[in-house]
C-alpha cells in the first residue's frame, strides 16, 4: 500500500475526527461523525474504504453519532509506520505527518480532510461588513494549530490563528477572495459544507 491523495485525505479525516488504537491484539481505525447531518458523508467514506483498503469498514449508529470503523492490523501499521499518523494516546500532542507536509498535493488533500470533519464555514456580521465569509478549523493540538496556520500560509491564504479557550485553538480565514482561494486549492469532499461554500461564493 502506497500513500496518495486518497489515503491524504482520509488521514486528514482521522486527525479530525477519528483515532487509531491498539492492544497489540486487535487493531482498530475509527472515524465518528453526526447522526443527521454527515450520512451521506460517511457513505462515501464506508464506500472509499471498500474500494480503496479492500476492507469492509464497520459502520453504526452510537448513541448520537455515526461510527466507522476498519479492523485491521495491515492498514493501521500503514497509517502508523509509513505515514506516521500516532494513536489516540498521542494524538492530542501530534502535528502533520512529515510524509504529508513534504508533498503539496498530499498536504492539500489532508487538510481537506480535516476540513471536512472539523471545520466550520459561516457568515457573520462583522461592523460594516454584513455577511462575511469565515472559514475555521478547531483543534485542541497547538502543534497541530501551527502546522495548519504554516501549511495554509504557506499556499498563499491569509490564515489567523487564536487561542479560543483554555485547551481549544482556531485558525480562520476570512472574505470571499480567500474561501474562493481555498475552494480551488483545497476544497472540500463533504457534501454538506462543500454546498454551504458553493452558496457562499455564488
Amino acid at each position: 500500500m502506497e500513500l496518495d491523495e486518497g489515503h491524504a485525505e482520509f488521514c486528514g479525516i482521522i486527525m479530525g475526527d477519528g483515532n487509531l488504537w491498539t492492544n497489540n491484539r486487535k487493531y482498530e481505525v475509527t472515524i465518528t461523525g453526526d447522526i443527521t447531518n454527515d450520512k451521506e458523508y460517511f457513505d462515501s467514506l464506508a464506500s472509499f474504504v471498500k474500494d480503496k483498503i479492500g476492507k469492509k469498514p464497520y459502520y453504526r449508529i452510537r448513541g448520537r453519532g455515526r461510527r466507522l470503523t476498519i479492523y485491521s492490523k495491515e492498514y493501521y501499521k500503514f497509517l502508523t509506520d509509513t505515514v506516521g499518523m500516532k494513536d489516540r494516546m498521542l494524538k492530542s500532542e501530534s502535528g502533520f505527518p512529515i510524509s504529508i507536509k513534504n508533498n503539496e498535493l498530499f498536504l492539500r488533500r489532508f487538510i481537506r480532510g480535516l476540513f471536512d470533519t472539523d471545520g466550520t464555514i459561516f457568515l457573520s456580521d462583522k461592523k460594516g461588513s454584513p455577511g462575511y465569509p469565515t472559514l475555521e478549523i478547531a483543534s485542541s493540538s497547538p502543534k497541530l494549530v501551527d502546522d495548519l496556520h504554516s501549511s495554509l500560509c504557506g499556499l498563499g491564504l491569509r490564515a489567523h490563528k487564536r487561542k479560543t479557550t483554555k485547551n481549544g485553538y482556531k485558525v480562520s480565514i476570512y472574505g470571499k477572495e480567500m474561501i474562493r482561494k481555498w475552494n480551488s486549492l483545497i476544497g472540500s469532499s463533504n457534501p454538506r459544507k462543500k454546498a454551504k461554500m458553493e452558496d457562499i461564493l455564488k
